[in-house]
């Protein structure tokens, strides 16, 4: 459970710092680029925490011996 609340705040973290980087950019700042940079490694570290699991499986695997 916590991994999922993890995962999720990275997500949101992600999310709120793309849109302070919309709002920098938008007024001229030169943090903007900063702030997009870091949502995109807390989207992509959340998106990847997601996606992950699904792609490994249940790692029910068969066993060679017994077929």
């Amino acid at each position: 459970m916590v991994a999922i609340l993890f995962r999720l705040a990275l997500l949101a973290g992600g999310i709120g710092l793309g849109q302070m980087g919309l709002d920098s950019f938008a007024r001229g700042a030169d943090v903007a680029a900063v702030q997009f940079g870091l949502s995109v490694v807390l989207l992509a570290g959340g998106s990847a925490g997601f996606i992950v699991p699904l792609l490994e499986g249940n790692g029910a695997m068969e066993d060679p011996h017994r077929v």
